[in-house]
């Protein structure tokens, strides 16, 4: 009973701080845990990162650099990250102007890739409009309202 309480709750949480609001935005990302007690996904700690020496360029982080997320750093562990307004996106990015499945970002032995999903406002990197781009180190994603520096 604990227990189907405890996800509730945390289903609540992420679902009041990804619903579409016109006075809120918020960064909800999948699979975190951190900061307070109450089980909040969107409060994380800020630890400084530590690098491993053998990265081949995969370990990658998205920072966002402005609004009151802004130092936010998020690690792209997966294969494939999606990003969106959607509760189901791995980084769920809650603004009227975000779609529920806006963009991903690939991972391969190349490098990282990033493909807007035809979303209606488009994905922008380094202020030019992109359907599908390679990311380099230092590119500014724009999404919606949300800017995103890209790091390898």
């Amino acid at each position: 009973m604990v227990r189907l309480l405890r996800a509730a709750t945390e289903q609540a949480d992420k679902s009041a701080l990804c619903g579409r609001s016109r006075y809120m935005e918020g960064v909800v990302v999948s699979g975190k845990r951190g900061g307070r007690k109450g089980g909040n996904a969107a409060v994380l700690d800020s630890k400084p990162r530590k690098r491993s020496k053998n990265t081949n360029g995969l370990n990658a982080v998205l920072t966002i650099t402005n609004g009151c997320f802004a130092g936010l750093e998020i690690s792209l562990k997966k294969r494939d990250t999606s990003l969106g307004s959607a509760v189901s996106c791995d980084i769920c990015l809650d603004h009227a102007f975000v779609a529920d499945e806006h963009a991903i970002i690939h991972r391969s032995n190349r490098g990282y890739m990033i493909e807007d999903l035809n979303s209606r406002h488009g994905t922008s990197i380094n202020g030019e409009e992109i359907h599908k781009r390679a990311l380099k180190r230092g590119d500014r994603i724009v999404i919606g309202t949300f800017e995103l520096r890209f790091s390898c």
